[in-house]
């Protein structure tokens, strides 16, 4: 794993820098680069063919690889900014094109996430807000502490439809496996499944991860709990979670999204714009003490993404008291789907109002930030 610190001096340092990529991805690197705390001078951003491609992201010019294997020196740094399915072959065609120093800063490379961490620290301290890592606040207590709590139940959301892993997975070990979507298949793949107890398995074509969520609020009895993906992991060690429980810690997110030009106007992008409404709707109707909160995220440029987090369970359960009415509300007034991504939309619109949660109850919990570990 890169070392974030020894990249962004290879960022600075470099004698000239472009970005591979001109979409939403190459625009909120070049945000996250050109600002505080990094203020790191980007000379091109490139494109395969120009086509559709705008003149300039951010200021930048955009040129194709053609003119850049003649402007460019070839120890020129080229960071990639896309999506990873694009990835390898990016790689290969700038290996092609002479360029041989590429560093990657996929959409959900740990690289990326780590980088977006120092500009997020930035962006929370110009508004005049704290930033708290879980590692740093993990340093203040013992394992030695004893206050009655006992456990932490992370778990892991799986599906019978999941590729293969190539990596090993083993060193996380704690984790809890459960199918997610169990009702819907006879294949069964975990020990715990979303349909066993109170559940609403049979709704995770467009619920996700959130039927395991669900599962979790009513059936588990830890005194933190809380989901991961079998892609996605939480950072952590029995080391941690020792000292999660000797803690006053609340709440563990991951290191938010970056949304550029704003939250609102990427889900706009991304996915039906009037679903972000009925949310709205939603909450104006169901909770409007939170709307403040929901405004305040859709201008805004971060998120909390994947529906990941572990929280205390007395939280975790209010989250979902809260969450789940709202998401009934939403199914019950926005269209449905046919393409198979979109059908997504219930899970989509809880990513956003994880965020609008605890937005709203900043001050009242302790949250911290977490690293994110994902498996291409």
């Amino acid at each position: 794993m890169n070392d974030v610190k020894d990249v962004i001096e290879q960022l600075k340092s470099a004698n000239q820098l472009a970005l591979y990529g001109a979409g939403l991805g190459a625009l909120e690197v070049a945000n996250c680069l050109t600002d505080k705390p990094y203020q790191i001078k980007i000379d091109y951003c490139i494109v395969s063919e120009l086509g559709t491609s705008p003149d300039y992201v951010m200021g930048i010019p955009v040129i194709d690889l053609e003119f850049a294997k003649s402007h460019l020196a070839s120890d020129a740094l080229i960071v990639i900014a896309t999506g990873e399915k694009y990835r390898d072959s990016i790689q290969s065609n700038l290996q092609l094109a002479g360029f041989s120093h590429v560093i990657s800063l996929t959409f959900e490379s740990d690289l990326w996430s780590d980088v977006r961490e120092g500009y997020y620290r930035a962006y929370r301290t110009m508004h005049g807000k704290s930033y708290l890592a879980l590692e740093e606040e993990l340093e203040k207590y013992s394992e030695k502490d004893r206050i009655g709590l006992s456990s932490v139940h992370i778990y892991t959301v799986k599906s019978h439809v999941d590729k293969p892993l190539k990596e090993d997975v083993s060193r996380y070990f704690w984790e809890i496996p459960i199918q997610a979507g169990a009702a819907l298949t006879k294949e069964r793949i975990c020990e715990v499944r979303d349909d066993m107890g109170d559940h609403i398995s049979h709704r995770n074509r467009r619920y996700c991860e959130l039927t395991a969520l669900y599962w979790i609020w009513k059936n588990d009895a830890a005194d933190y709990a809380g989901l991961c993906h079998y892609r996605r992991h939480f950072e952590l060690n029995e080391e941690m979670l020792r000292k999660l429980l000797v803690s006053d810690i609340d709440v563990v997110l991951t290191i938010p999204i970056l949304n550029v030009p704003g939250v609102r106007e990427v889900y706009r992008h991304d996915h039906v714009e009037r679903d972000w409404d009925v949310m709205l709707g939603a909450i104006r109707r169901l909770s409007p003490e939170y709307l403040p909160a929901a405004i305040e995220l859709q201008n805004g440029i971060f998120y909390y993404g994947y529906n990941m987090f572990l929280a205390r369970k007395e939280i975790l359960d209010d989250y979902c008291a809260w969450l789940f009415p709202i998401l009934t509300y939403c199914e019950a007034h926005c269209e449905e789907k046919t393409d198979s991504y979109q059908k997504r939309y219930i899970g989509f619109l809880a990513e956003r109002l994880l965020s609008i949660y605890f937005l709203h109850h900043e001050a009242d919990y302790k949250i911290v930030h977490a690293r994110k570990h994902f498996i291409s």
